[in-house]
């Protein structure tokens, strides 16, 4: 899934981001989590644990 973050990537590199990878590449984990959970939930399903959801973005 590709996951579209114009506004992240329109404000640039975080000043003072200090994470070993990028943050853009963070935040995109975090996003796709995000709409893989709130689907989940539209749609009636039991959502992914976060563990799981977590290492596949990893």
């Amino acid at each position: 899934m590709k996951i579209e973050t114009p506004i992240l990537k329109r404000l640039g590199p975080v000043p003072f981001w200090r994470g070993e990878r990028k943050c853009i590449d963070s935040l995109e984990a975090a996003y796709r989590r995000a709409i893989e959970y709130a689907t989940a939930k539209l749609c009636g399903e039991a959502p992914t644990s976060s563990k799981a959801a977590r290492s596949r973005a990893v």
